[in-house]
């Protein structure tokens, strides 16, 4: 009976593990093994273990009423039913495991994947910005090098004509020159050579609001340019010795000496297109003040800067006269004649020398000699300048005035054939 019941009792526990294998099988998502799992595994072994020692009692009880094969035949039976719980037993709980893990596994793959696939995402949106980047200062830097190369290839055909003016205007040929300048500052519209040259030419050509609006433009691109600021002088005491007298006329001409004054206090020897010190402007500007002293030490601070121009010294002779040293004033125009003679032998063009050569040689009596110079005078005086005829008639006019009526009467003949060819008095260029 014992031992039918040792049969019984591991046939149900053989059944009772299929139950569960099944029942987990059955289970659509495995779970985890838990607390209360082990517990209920670890019985059963625990269970089976104490039906093993009952079964062996009974196997030692059994060999004295069995025989030996019947007792074999027991143990056998035992073990394979101990075996078959125990791998029951084992593949349970592996399976709820392995279960678990691919569950865990599958979970982490799939996180994993998705956040590859978010950066990814990234990545590539971020290359295409940078790419798209790249581009936009590519085309820039591309549009930047045709503008360079261009501004350069404008700025040497500007450079080129800035030269061929500079030619036209020593040619005398102020039209041409004007045209020119106007071309280049087309193709540089901020060269402050340009606007300086423009303003100059300008100037000599007796347009004064052309000629302002340049030179401020030029201070404007560089406000120390010291040629720009003594130009600009000259524009003002042009322009303020065509009013008439007062208060507007003294602002203007003390605007013209301030400028002239600050662009010599910056260059000291400064001279202008025409090779002449600026000195000279501004002693014009004082004589026509009647400042005598202050005349005479600017024209001799012109003449200690170009030593070879009559220029100065064409200015210093009537300005002694004035001093009541008539002496004084033929020893400078026997020099004003040496030095203009050796001027126009240097340049044909030069008006301004012919136009002292002229003034020397009457001053000196030199009637016939005054002739012959007089002459080129008319051929090469500057079409395109109002003023120079004015200029000379007014020189002419102070000499006789300091000779006196009888040692001028030479003169008469000269001042009237000039007269013809100056319609209006306007002021000097002296």
């Amino acid at each position: 009976m014992r031992r039918l019941a040792v049969l019984l009792i591991l046939t149900i526990s053989l059944l009772g593990m299929v139950s569960v294998t099944r029942a987990q099988e059955e289970t659509a998502t495995p779970a985890p093994p838990d607390n209360d799992t082990t517990q209920a595994v670890f019985a059963i072994a625990t269970q089976i273990a104490a039906q093993a020692e009952e079964a062996s009692k009974e196997f030692d009880r059994a060999t004295n009423f069995l025989s030996v094969f019947e007792a074999i035949g027991l143990i056998v039976a035992v073990l394979s039913g101990l075996i078959t719980v125990l791998a029951v037993v084992g593949g349970v709980v592996g399976f709820r495991g392995l279960g678990a893990a691919q569950a865990e596994l599958e979970t982490t793959r799939e996180r994993v994947e998705a956040e590859l696939g978010e950066s990814r995402r990234r990545f590539d949106s971020e290359m295409q910005q940078r790419r798209d980047e790249l581009e936009v200062i590519r085309g820039q830097l591309e549009r930047g090098a045709a503008e360079q190369r261009e501004s350069a290839a404008r700025s040497n055909l500007a450079q080129s004509l800035l030269t061929l003016g500079e030619r036209q205007y020593r040619s005398q040929d102020f039209s041409g020159a004007l045209d020119t300048y106007r071309r280049a500052l087309e193709l540089d519209p901020n060269s402050l050579i340009t606007h300086y040259r423009l303003g100059y030419v300008y100037t000599q050509s007796g347009n004064l609001e052309q000629a302002q609006h340049h030179l401020t433009r030029a201070l404007e691109i560089e406000n120390n340019f010291a040629p720009a600021l003594a130009a600009l002088g000259y524009v003002y005491r042009r322009i303020g010795e065509k009013m008439p007298q007062g208060i507007e006329r003294e602002k203007t001409l003390n605007k013209a000496e301030s400028l002239l004054l600050e662009g010599l206090s910056i260059s000291p020897k400064l001279v202008d297109d025409d090779d002449e010190s600026w000195w000279g402007s501004l002693g014009g500007l004082y004589r026509r003040r009647n400042q005598v002293d202050e005349a005479i030490n600017a024209y001799e601070r012109a003449g200690e800067i170009t030593p070879k121009s009559s220029y100065a010294f064409s200015n210093l002779a009537l300005l002694y006269v004035q001093k009541k040293d008539k002496a004084a004033m033929l020893n400078s125009y026997q020099r004003v004649e040496q030095l203009a003679w050796g001027e126009v032998q240097a340049d044909v063009d030069n008006y301004w020398a012919y136009a002292d050569l002229l003034t020397a040689r009457l001053a000196l009596g030199k009637v016939k000699e005054a002739e012959e110079v007089f002459q080129s005078v008319l051929e090469i005086a500057p079409a395109d300048s109002p003023y120079v005829f004015e200029s000379l008639l007014d020189t002419l006019n102070r000499l006789a005035a300091a000779l006196g009526e009888t040692d001028s009467a030479h003169l008469g003949s000269f001042i009237e054939r000039l007269q013809m060819r100056v319609p209006a008095k306007e002021g000097g260029a002296n």
